[in-house]
């Protein structure tokens, strides 16, 4: 795995471990360094690595890595991401994000495998809290057992 500091130096290399690694159960600090390689790299690249990385990952992995890059404020830079994850209208985007925070948490956990409880899955589609949904999609992508989201 890339540490964060090596991704920024070396940001090719971070794809490449993305593109090995991304897609594991324990790919997902995989991820965040890729994303912060993507800082490091002109629009083109950046462009055209993410297009190829999101290409082979799995569809968790992709939900994942695009969770990442919203929540460390990443700005897309082709006109079709900008069109496709952009900003949209103001009004519903808060409810909007909620719903789709909740969505990738379960999506992550089932895309690893995790067995998710009713219980469980009624606390993370009823909160409201976009901050501690989002705490538990970084967590999502470590844990072991869905129950550990919440601890």
């Amino acid at each position: 795995m890339v540490e964060p500091d090596e991704a920024a130096r070396t940001p090719e290399l971070a794809v490449l471990s993305a593109l090995a690694h991304g897609g594991r159960p324990d790919g997902g600090k995989t991820l965040e360094s890729l994303v912060d390689a993507y800082g490091a790299l002109d629009p083109d690249h950046r462009a055209l690595y993410h297009d190829v990385v999101a290409a082979v990952l799995p569809q968790a992995a992709r939900l994942y890595l695009e969770t990442l890059m919203k929540l460390k404020n990443y700005e897309y830079q082709s006109d079709f991401a900008r069109r496709y994850f952009g900003d949209g209208k103001a009004e519903g985007r808060a409810e909007g994000e909620v719903k789709g925070a909740a969505k990738i948490i379960l999506m992550v956990l089932s895309g690893r495998g995790i067995c998710v409880s009713p219980e469980v899955r009624d606390r993370i589609t009823g909160c409201r809290d976009l901050g501690q949904l989002e705490a538990w999609a970084q967590r999502a992508g470590v844990v072991s057992t869905a129950a550990e989201l919440f601890d």
